[in-house]
């Protein structure tokens, strides 16, 4: 990034020391050599460092350009600088981020509470880099609805984050809709999600769009502490969209379950790199994974690379990947009964994707992750 210049204070630094070692991502990094990440990393940008801002009251938590503008009630925000970070991450954006942003906003969430956090960027061939710290009380529900804003934003690098900290017998609900085009910003995410004993982490990620965007997770399990991450892709056009997803089992009777859906049309490229990792002291886990895509077209691309790797006996574990085009009986049997063959293949990937969709219970989301699916399809 040429106009972009990281001064380190302190070379020696855990932080610094980290990203000197993984070193910043290129076209064969293992994540990312299907994201064309070096180009991204060699644009020209402005640099934009958020100010500090003194939020209000609201019906949502709005963070506009890096900056909390609006929170809801029961729901703490402040500034710190005294921060957690993974230092066993595997994405050196993880660090890049975290060493641009010296300041995190700290987000604690104190009873049983719903609401959406919006992402607003606004600006044109700018660098923006935030990190967002998130901590839910024990035995409380926690329910967020990430949405994004990015209308206007041609040229740009969101690089966000967030840290999220389960506490004991609690459960955090998070569903990430995304849907942006490629006149529209690129989007890096890369987060980190720590669930205590007894805790449970709900992620469900939708990303639809011709734009380029890609997520990279790590999730920490403890004692009986599981997870259920689904993610569904539409990417269209020249699109590059995806999730990077390592599951740590590091605990007894820890459980996941984890489904991927993709959908690609025109010369889109589809990401979807999962790991889980069973422990040596994780015994009794419980492991599901599996990825399936569908192409739409010759020139789209499906990366899928599901892996398990386990080093324990006492568990239950299984994984798959099936990757085609849609099924030719069920076409012709939806053309046997009049219906178009543009209509019927819309029928079939609704159905296809509907399998993810319909697993959020909240009516409203549902609705609105439809609205912006066929949006996106039919763009």
């Amino acid at each position: 990034m040429q106009a972009v210049t990281l001064e380190l204070a302190d070379a020696k630094h855990p932080l610094y020391e980290r990203l000197s070692l993984l070193g910043l991502p290129g076209n064969k990094t293992e994540h990312y050599k299907h994201f064309a990440i070096k180009a991204l990393l060699a644009r020209e940008y402005t640099l934009n460092m958020p100010q500090v801002f003194t939020p209000s009251k609201g019906e949502k938590l709005v963070i506009q350009n890096g900056v909390v503008t609006e929170f809801p009630k029961g729901v703490k925000v402040s500034l710190k600088d005294d921060f957690t970070v993974d230092m066993e991450h595997y994405d050196a954006l993880y660090f890049l981020s975290h060493t641009l942003t010296p300041t995190v906003i700290c987000i604690e969430v104190l009873e049983d509470a719903v609401f959406e956090l919006e992402h607003e960027f606004t600006h044109k061939q700018t660098f923006l880099p935030y990190r967002i710290s998130f901590k839910t009380a024990p035995n409380t529900r926690v329910e967020v609805f990430e949405k994004f804003q990015t209308q206007g934003t041609e040229n740009s690098l969101l690089l966000y984050g967030v840290d999220a900290e389960v506490s004991a017998d609690s459960t955090l609900c998070w569903i990430r809709d995304e849907n942006t085009s490629h006149v529209e910003t690129a989007v890096i995410g890369t987060h980190h999600y720590d669930v205590a004993k007894q805790g449970a982490l709900e992620l469900k990620t939708f990303d639809f769009g011709s734009g380029l965007a890609l997520h990279l997770y790590k999730i920490d399990l403890s004692d009986y502490a599981w997870t259920d991450a689904s993610h569904l892709v539409l990417a269209t056009e020249e699109a590059r969209r995806g999730n990077v997803v390592h599951i740590n089992h590091n605990k007894p009777y820890a459980k996941s379950v984890q489904e991927a859906r993709t959908i690609l049309k025109g010369k889109a490229t589809g990401i979807f790199d999962g790991r889980i990792r069973v422990g040596h002291e994780a015994r009794f886990s419980s492991a599901k994974q599996n990825s399936k895509a569908v192409l739409l077209s010759e020139s789209a691309y499906m990366y899928a690379k599901p892996q398990l790797e386990i080093y324990i006996d006492e568990l239950e574990a299984s994984h798959g990947s099936t990757i085609g085009q849609l099924d030719i009986d069920a076409l012709f049997y939806l053309r046997s009964r009049g219906i178009a063959l543009d209509e019927a293949r819309k029928m079939l990937v609704l159905a296809f994707a509907d399998t993810l969709i319909d697993t959020v219970g909240n009516e409203e989301a549902v609705k609105n992750i439809h609205a912006d699916f066929e949006a996106a399809y039919y763009k």
